[in-house]
């Protein structure tokens, strides 16, 4: 009798503890990288724009940057001209993060790629904006691109195709 008793009150008190199985303690890295991340973004959500240093991908990165409620990663070819564009725009620096992509060639578009997983830290994506493009309907010859493709095929769709392909498990929560 009083055997039965003890391990009713062994596995009574064991199965007390049961609600901390869901308890989730974050290791110190974890800790220290969404310290950097709040400090870097905020709460400020996540954007990628190509081809913001001209057109609508301009017009965009101007409007979502007006709004505060964004931080936005310029993806462009010429660095040197989108800092002339984001000063003559006004565009708030904290919040806006010029990157080169040079959409002609898949290795700069990789490079481009692993440039912003390293940048956002753990951040989400919460849009992107595959903007950029190229349009030369009056050249008399086809151009082709560092990989071989036809240029306007390549900037326009191929390397977008790619870069949706690399950053989609970025956008998951």
């Amino acid at each position: 009798m009083l055997r039965s008793f003890l391990l009713v009150i062994l596995l009574t008190s064991t199965n007390g503890f049961q609600f901390m199985a869901n308890f989730k303690v974050k290791p110190p890295a974890d800790l220290e990288r969404e310290a950097k991340m709040k400090a870097r973004f905020g709460d400020k959500k996540l954007v990628v724009i190509t081809g913001t240093s001209s057109g609508l991908g301009r017009k965009t990165a101007q409007a979502l940057l007006r709004t505060g409620e964004y931080h936005v990663i310029g993806g462009v070819r010429d660095l040197d001209k989108m800092e002339i564009v984001a000063e003559v725009d006004g565009y708030d620096m904290n919040n806006f993060t010029p990157m080169q992509v040079e959409l002609n060639s898949f290795e700069s578009v990789h490079k481009f790629c692993d440039d912003i997983k390293d940048f956002k830290l753990s951040k989400p994506i919460d849009r992107l904006v595959c903007n950029a493009g190229i349009y030369q309907p009056t050249l008399p010859y086809a151009k082709w691109s560092a990989d071989g493709h036809e240029q306007t095929m390549q900037v326009n769709y191929l390397s977008h195709f790619l870069m949706i392909s690399e950053l989609l498990d970025e956008m998951k929560t």
